[in-house]
């Protein structure tokens, strides 16, 4: 048979070469009402190439039309899985668990599907089909065949079941950096002109359908990954105006995101960073209407230790919390000092800090950390552990925790490098449930810069911030054609993640965490830990299936 067509999960990645070797086919789906529901459809071509020089065709090789034919009620999706160019796929020092050491091509963008697909002999490709279960489905079974068009050349499906009730609202509080000047330089638009607006509210939606409900808000061009002495586009939402020794204020950006926010489905808000990375030593970039010119009054040229900022700080401030009262996001609302303080910058950190600290009282302040003496000193009193060092900080006493990952977590425990097989990102839920994890926080959900913001990058060539991270760790969607984003497959794959935690968290509302925890951890056979986990997607897929079946039951 020249034509093989296997439907797989969302957890596997689809090597060209790597064929279908212990791929478990997938048969069977279960998904909720209002929920999307993602499976994979592989395909390869097993013939001999030809040359088919019709006035239709003028092609070297085969091209099928793809469709769906189902009694399904939903909006069915279907999308090409594109390979990128990895040149740094992981670190030195990496675990085995990857699907790739190597640089070469690997799958992630989730590219549209127009006409159909050109497929290649003796390469396996993938097409990405969603499921969006509609909020008053009927419980029960459903078939989804997967086939081309026209001429039969192969047919495949699987069992679509839905439970008629939706999952509960997501808990954990789940931010990815969100970068507008990114997006600017991308698209080459000016900063919050009407097509700017436009395109980052298309990039807004998207990130909150998939589960993130916490948005990074530029107060000031973010003060993160920019080489000191430095600059990056200029993102400012807070009109500043400095008239004599005094400062206005002028919110209207700032209210024009909010609201565009709130409706795109975000929860809650936190605050850019209120002074430099690596240490606190420098204010961010602040530009201000100085009599009648705009100025950068702080930034790089004004160290922190030589006055003035705690004076505009001490005026801002006030005036920022009764905006944000105003719109009615305050008790939503989170702080940052400054990124990944370290033993070696407390000091300059711990001076930052009593600068805002008057004003912020009783409002929850983040930090990204990794060392815990930070911690069990009371200098970040509310840290965001990294997950290789977050049981050091539990071990501690560290309760209503938040975690993070990023280009350095790549030993053991989950990411989302592209390199990494996509189980290994989607068994953050289960961690987030089994911890009461109250968020969990990622630097990159757009950042095309390189390493340092020194120059914009092509995304689709390059995703390691100019060999800089691991390939994927900058960013987890594309920017697409007119300015629509573009996902790549690991954000729904963290999406689903978050679906986890919401239906562990269900089941044992109806149950209790013992029952829960002993699916999670097959009756004590093993033990979950952010270091610690069952390999391959097969744990992942039953515990969903064991755990909505039991939800059911009990409806």
């Amino acid at each position: 048979m020249d034509y093989d067509l296997r439907i797989v999960s969302a957890l596997e990645k689809v090597l060209p070469r790597g064929g279908m070797l212990n791929v478990r086919p997938l048969r069977r789906l279960t998904g909720f009402r209002g929920q999307r529901v993602s499976f994979q459809a592989a395909y390869c071509f097993h013939g001999e190439y030809y040359v088919n020089q019709t006035t239709e065709q003028a092609t070297r090789n085969p091209f099928a039309r793809v469709r769906v034919d189902t009694g399904f009620k939903g909006r069915v999706r279907l999308r090409r899985v594109e390979c990128v160019p990895v040149l740094f796929p992981c670190e030195k020092r990496h675990d085995s668990e990857y699907i790739g050491e190597q640089p070469g091509l690997y799958p992630d963008v989730l590219a549209p599907l127009e006409d159909g697909v050109q497929v290649v002999s003796e390469q396996w490709r993938a097409l990405w089909v969603d499921c969006e279960i509609p909020p008053d489905a009927a419980g029960g079974d459903e078939r989804v065949v997967t086939a081309p068009d026209g001429a039969e050349l192969a047919r495949a499906g699987l069992e679509l079941h839905v439970v008629p009730a939706e999952l509960p609202p997501q808990r954990v509080i789940h931010t990815e950096w969100f970068y507008p000047d990114c997006l600017a330089d991308h698209y080459g638009c000016e900063v919050f002109s009407e097509q700017h607006w436009a395109i980052m509210e298309r990039f807004l939606r998207l990130a909150a359908a998939r589960g993130v409900n916490m948005i990074l808000t530029p107060l000031f061009t973010p003060a993160l990954d920019t080489l000191i002495g430095g600059e990056r586009t200029t993102v400012q939402l807070v009109g500043v105006e400095k008239c004599g020794g005094e400062y206005r204020f002028d919110y209207s950006l700032l209210r024009r995101w909010v609201r565009m926010c709130r409706q795109a489905g975000f929860e809650y808000f936190e605050m850019a960073h209120l002074f430099a990375q690596w240490g606190a030593k420098y204010p961010p970039k602040v530009v201000a209407l100085v009599e009648g010119r705009q100025e950068k009054i702080f930034g790089w040229h004004t160290p922190v230790s030589e006055g003035g900022y705690k004076e505009f700080l001490d005026a801002f401030l006030p005036s920022l919390l009764e905006e944000l009262r105003a719109e009615g996001v305050l008790q939503r609302t989170f702080f940052h000092v400054s990124d990944e303080p370290t033993v070696y910058n407390a000091d300059t950190y711990q001076a930052a800090l009593e600068i805002v600290r008057p004003h912020l009282e009783g409002l929850p302040v983040i930090d990204a950390l990794s060392h815990l003496e930070l911690y069990e000193r009371g200098v970040v009193k509310k840290p965001v552990p990294t997950n290789d060092s977050i049981h050091e900080f539990l071990d501690a006493g560290l309760t209503d925790a938040w975690v993070y990952y990023c280009c350095a977590q790549g030993w053991r425990v989950s990411n989302r490098y592209i390199a990494m097989p996509a189980w290994r990102n989607r068994v953050l839920g289960v961690q987030l449930y089994k911890y009461r994890m109250e968020g969990f926080l990622h630097w990159g959900y757009n950042f095309y810069n390189c390493q340092y913001s020194l120059h914009p990058i092509d995304p689709y060539r390059v995703n390691d911030a100019g060999d800089s991270f691991p390939a994927g760790d900058p960013f987890i969607v594309y920017p697409g054609k007119d300015g629509e984003p573009v996902e790549s497959m690991r954000l729904p794959v963290l999406a689903d993640a978050m679906a986890d935690v919401r239906l562990l968290e269900w089941l044992e509302a109806l149950t209790s965490r013992d029952y829960v925890m002993s699916l999670v951890e097959d009756e004590g056979r093993f033990k979950v830990r952010f270091d610690q986990y069952p390999s391959g997607p097969d744990y992942l897929l039953d515990l969903w299936e064991r755990a909505a079946a039991e939800v059911e039951r009990r409806l």
